[in-house]
């Protein structure tokens, strides 16, 4: 044997080794690097997750959404699990798309005024709205914030209110359906009376006050909010947003209304707007403007919008669900909806230490 046969055999050796090395390399699975969710920058959009990420259940977590998808009327989801955005899905539109959220319009007022409260435009949610509003009757001026955060005011859920020339006159010239804070009913007429006592407040709408503390910090530029005929934003349903940036405002909630850039909403404000203030049954009630729910002693919060608009918060697992679907949507479909949810998605993460 030659030298040229030892060289050529050597040569065929390194090239196996590299090639074991290589292929090797390739099998291994990259590192997890994690985030700190509880202070992420929202003004940025989430960082990409997958469904392989430690702490889900992956066939489970599939299996869930595979039952959505089949769903007709869907539009989109998307699911923020610590800090990353692990799935994003559209059905109709895109990420651009602005949906009708409806009525999770609401806990978006309910930010506002924890804000107003926090620099002490408002000294507290215990505020008569007499002393903001002119009202004539006794009884309407007797009518606290917080009852009108708690659907406990007594005006009634006239719908009709949007198709008036002066919708707030309109809304507080109608009869009470209870004295205030003694039952509870859910009206869209009430809290429209919120986002006229922002502008009664501060002289500008609940639009432009948004505009100047929350969505900037969320990087929201591109949505709608409707407003009645005197430039009252709609306080009951009147806000369009992207899928992305109702996952944002959710993870706010989640961060205790702190962000990279500073505390935006008091934890305060967060713990009680969401806590169980009006009780249903033992396991499901009503915050400020939020729904609440108790799974194994554990609340799961959420803004609800007609048709089956969600932003849902789980905190024991840092976990934020954002879904739009149709107007046009079935009770039937918002049942299997919310059962796959609750009952498949939600369980298939594992809580955070």
């Amino acid at each position: 044997m030659n030298q040229s046969f030892y060289t050529r055999h050597l040569y065929q050796i390194f090239i196996l080794i590299v090639t074991i090395f290589v292929s090797c390399s390739d099998q291994t699975e990259e590192v997890e690097v994690e985030v700190d969710w509880t202070n992420l920058d929202l003004k940025q959009n989430f960082q990409d997750g997958s469904i392989k990420s430690n702490g889900i259940d992956r066939q489970k977590l599939s299996s869930g959404l595979d039952k959505i998808t089949q769903l007709l009327d869907i539009y989109s989801i998307g699911i923020v699990y610590k800090g990353k955005l692990i799935t994003e899905n559209y059905f109709f539109g895109d990420n651009e798309s602005l949906y009708n959220v409806y009525s999770v319009t609401k806990s978006i007022l309910s930010a506002m005024y924890g804000h107003m409260i926090d620099k002490k435009i408002l000294k507290d949610e215990s505020i008569q709205i007499g002393e903001i509003l002119s009202i004539e009757g006794s009884k309407k001026q007797s009518i606290r914030i917080d009852h009108l955060l708690m659907m406990t005011s007594g005006i009634s859920d006239d719908m009709q209110y949007m198709n008036q020339q002066d919708a707030v006159s309109y809304i507080l010239n109608q009869d009470l359906i209870f004295d205030p804070g003694t039952w509870w009913a859910y009206t869209s007429a009430g809290t429209h009376i919120l986002s006229a006592i922002i502008t009664g407040l501060t002289n500008e709408s609940a639009q432009d006050y948004a505009e100047k503390f929350l969505f900037p910090e969320l990087g929201i530029t591109n949505y709608y909010w409707q407003k009645d005929e005197n430039g009252i934003n709609n306080g009951g349903y009147g806000l369009r947003l992207r899928l992305r940036d109702m996952l944002k405002f959710g993870h706010l909630f989640l961060q205790n209304g702190r962000t990279a850039n500073g505390q935006i909403l008091s934890s305060n404000w967060v713990n009680k707007s969401t806590t169980k203030l009006v009780d249903f049954r033992e396991d499901f009630g009503y915050g400020y403007l939020w729904w609440v729910y108790v799974s194994n002693n554990q609340p799961i919060y959420y803004a609800v919008g007609y048709g089956g608009q969600y932003i849902i918060i789980d905190e024991s697992k840092a976990l934020v669900i954002a879904v739009t679907s149709s107007a046009r949507s079935s009770a039937q479909y918002r049942d299997q909806l919310l059962d796959v949810i609750f009952g498949t998605v939600i369980s298939s993460f594992s809580k955070v230490n």
